[in-house]
């Protein structure tokens, strides 16, 4: 693991990737993004905060809500940008199309995610502090304070299609495996950094992290690329976590969004075993 030379006053880079998100979720999602960057700023540990949002080809009637709702964050002084992409490419190639330079840090943030006050203020000092983390991720709750658990092991087959398809009185049954999926058994309450596989929601890493690694591998489409990416990052640093990186995030898995959810899920993870190596159990 190398260090990562720490140079001058350098910029928060987010990528913000939609398809149809819903607004009033994605408006909240830029009010606390703009609240916590600003209380960074304040801290002199980043210089500004530019947000990029990649609307996937969502349709003519939302691409003209979504420029609405960016030209009125314009207005009011937030530094916010948009592309407009001509197709769907999938969620990693969504932020790919976001560039981040070396010296700067990059914030991958899913749209339904809500950034406490003082999260960033937390992670950027962490990774300020300690040169051999290229990567961080935040404690996650739902909206009624229930943790999310982004920090994983890896995964194995039965647990992926528990989780992603089984009923409950299922679930309850394997009880014991999933937990440990989860790493229920670890203290949370502490930083970490020997993370193998993380959910990847919210992504605080270094701009040079970013370009070594070339982005996420677009040929996941959906699902997946988050694995893969903490993967690859962790072969050069360290991926960790931090409790006082806070997020709330909205989520729900496969499921629960359709069909078409399910057969992405079932594609990314088969690419994902056929990649690093099938584990059943």
């Amino acid at each position: 693991m190398r260090p990562f030379a720490r140079g001058g006053m350098s910029k928060l880079i987010v990528s913000i990737v939609v398809y149809r998100s819903p607004l009033p979720v994605l408006e909240r999602n830029l009010i606390c993004l703009r609240q916590a960057g600003e209380n960074a700023v304040a801290r002199n540990l980043i210089e500004e905060v530019r947000a990029i949002l990649v609307d996937n080809a969502s349709g003519e009637e939302y691409k003209r809500q979504l420029q609405s709702l960016v030209c009125r964050h314009q207005e009011q002084g937030f530094g916010l940008q948009l592309v407009m992409r001509p197709d769907n490419g999938g969620y990693g190639l969504g932020h790919n199309e976001v560039s981040t330079a070396p010296e700067d840090f990059r914030l991958v943030l899913n749209p339904d995610v809500f950034l406490e006050p003082q999260s960033l203020v937390a992670g950027l000092a962490f990774l300020h502090a300690h040169p051999q983390v290229g990567l961080v991720v935040p404690w996650a709750e739902d909206e009624l304070g229930v943790p999310l658990f982004l920090c994983k092991r890896y995964p194995s087959v039965l647990v992926l299609g528990l989780r992603g398809f089984a009923p409950s009185w299922l679930k309850r049954a394997f009880r014991g495996l999933l937990e440990k999926y989860e790493m229920r058994d670890v203290d949370f309450s502490t930083a970490r950094r020997d993370l193998e596989v993380i959910s990847g929601c919210c992504l605080l890493l270094r701009g040079k992290l970013w370009q070594e690694m070339g982005g996420f591998d677009h040929r996941y489409f959906l699902y997946f690329e988050d694995f893969d990416f903490s993967l690859r990052a962790r072969r050069i640093t360290q991926v960790a976590y931090l409790p006082e990186f806070r997020i709330v995030h909205l989520g729900g898995n496969a499921a629960r969004k359709g069909w078409r959810h399910r057969i992405w899920f079932v594609r990314s993870a088969a690419k994902f075993f056929n990649q690093y190596g099938w584990r059943w159990i």
